[in-house]
């Protein structure tokens, strides 16, 4: 059987999910770690890694596959000329290989030593900075000129952005 793409409505994949399971379709939702930051605290949480989509695995000639398009938390399964569009082959086997602990391994971005990067969040949000170091730990050294002075800081590599 293929894997095919649901759309839910907004924030609402993990509630598509459950309902779809609910109606015995293979469903799967692939998740990431991101760090999100809440009243001064800073919190790792898991969020889908396609954000307003979940995957269902189904056989389009034998499922009730519209009455997907009818489940709490979706708005319609994916179509192309009104059947089901599947997802290339093997596309789902190989997010699973790389999940561990039920989340999709995101490997770091890299960054080259003397890049311009702009910090994302945290107390230096929006500040410019050039790239001294980038461990293999996901955490980069940065030169910012912050207050007449030059500030270093380090800071995990997912709160920065390449500018330009």
């Amino acid at each position: 059987m293929k894997w095919y793409v649901v759309a839910t409505k907004p924030n609402c994949e993990y509630k598509a999910l459950t309902n779809l399971q609910r109606q015995d379709f293979e469903s799967y939702l692939p998740r990431i770690l991101v760090r999100r930051s809440h009243a001064r605290r800073l919190n790792i949480v898991q969020r889908p890694l396609f954000s307003g989509y979940v995957f269902v695995q189904l056989d389009p000639e034998v499922a009730r596959w519209r009455s997907i398009n009818g489940t709490i938390g979706v708005t319609h399964i994916l179509t192309s000329n009104g059947r089901p569009q599947p997802l290339r082959n093997g596309f789902i086997d190989a997010l699973r290989e790389r999940e561990a602990d039920g989340v999709i391994a995101v490997p770091p971005a890299h960054y080259e030593i003397g890049e311009t990067v702009e910090v994302q969040e945290g107390p230096f949000t929006n500040q410019i900075g050039t790239i001294l170091t980038a461990d293999r730990s996901g955490r980069v050294r940065l030169l910012m000129e912050l207050l007449g002075g030059e500030v270093l800081t380090t800071v995990p590599h997912d709160m920065v952005r390449k500018v330009g």
